[in-house]
């Protein structure tokens, strides 16, 4: 039995975790991502990370997620934008250097594809798309049971599929992305405009995501208006993507996706509506099932 340690760098915090190779997760906790000279501390706090559960676990690898834009060959982050320095850390080799294992380096959306392929919803297919509607989109595409990559290990960027030819500017530099209309942020956005352009007296600090949902839940017209309208482009984007790939499965996952199965049921219906037929008959919608661990899962797969 091996035991692998995974590490999945967030913005926010960093978990990480011992699993052995059957998929158990023997250990799991979290500390604050650092803020400042990530390509130093971060791999700092991992080497002291492992060295404090050696104490207690045997460990053989170890496996990490990261956000960013990353060579999985050589273990390095080649573009993270939203960390302070963390652009060309050399990842893989600065842990393996103070600690002697083996390390293994992914995107934190491709390993969350890769977990879930696992131990999770897509469990049993070795061809898939992974989409997660956060902040913004992320996806993964996973073909023969590897993540299609492309040729600068980019591939996969649903949130970035056009689906308005003159739509809203999108932080990428292009206009009228998936990710724009599609995700959480996108939902909510829409919701604060038409609220405001109808006079309501309404803060943005209270309104999420879940809270708009209890309007819905409650036949609050404009609610229903708003999420109608999130729903067609939620499908828009995985009818493109299925009509492209033909992959039979689409996981979701993110914030939204926690509705449930009303949600997905809706999703699926309207998928079949609009989807040619061939494609339809045999394509399923699912519900991520590994949530906040996907990425540690996915992390301890790769390694493994």
């Amino acid at each position: 039995m091996k035991n692998v340690v995974c590490f999945d760098v967030g913005g926010t915090f960093i978990k990480y975790a011992v699993i052995n190779s059957e998929g158990k997760i023997l250990f799991k906790d979290k500390f604050p991502t650092p803020n400042y000279n990530c390509r130093e501390t971060i791999p700092e706090n991992m080497i002291n990370k492992i060295e404090e559960i050696r104490g207690s676990y045997e460990l053989h690898a170890v496996g990490i997620c990261t956000a960013g834009l990353v060579d999985s060959k050589n273990g390095v982050v080649i573009a993270a934008n939203n960390f302070p320095e963390y652009s060309g850390t050399r990842l893989s080799e600065a842990v393996k250097k103070g600690t002697g294992l083996n390390t293994f380096v992914e995107n934190d959306v491709n390993a969350a594809a890769l977990g879930e392929m696992w131990k999770g919803a897509a469990k049993g297919h070795d061809t898939f798309v992974c989409i997660a509607l956060g902040t913004g989109v992320g996806g993964a595409v996973v073909i023969d049971g590897k993540v299609v990559k492309g040729v600068s290990g980019a591939a996969g960027e649903i949130g970035h599929i056009i689906i308005e030819e003159k739509g809203e500017q999108c932080g990428c530099g292009t206009v009228g992305c998936y990710e724009r209309y599609a995700s959480t942020s996108a939902f909510i956005r829409t919701y604060m405009n038409k609220a405001l352009e109808q006079g309501m007296d309404i803060s943005e600090s209270e309104v999420d995501g879940e809270y708009i949902m209890k309007l819905v839940n409650s036949g609050d017209k404009l609610a229903l208006e708003v999420y109608n309208q999130f729903l067609d482009h939620v499908v828009t984007g995985i009818v493109s993507v299925t009509h492209l790939l033909d992959p039979g499965l689409i996981v979701v996952g993110g914030g939204i996706s926690a509705q449930g199965q009303v949600f997905f049921n809706e999703l699926n219906n309207r998928f079949r509506k609009r989807a040619i037929k061939d494609y339809a008959e045999h394509t399923t919608i699912v519900q991520a099932q590994l949530k906040n661990d996907a990425g540690i899962y996915g992390a301890c797969y790769i390694a493994l």
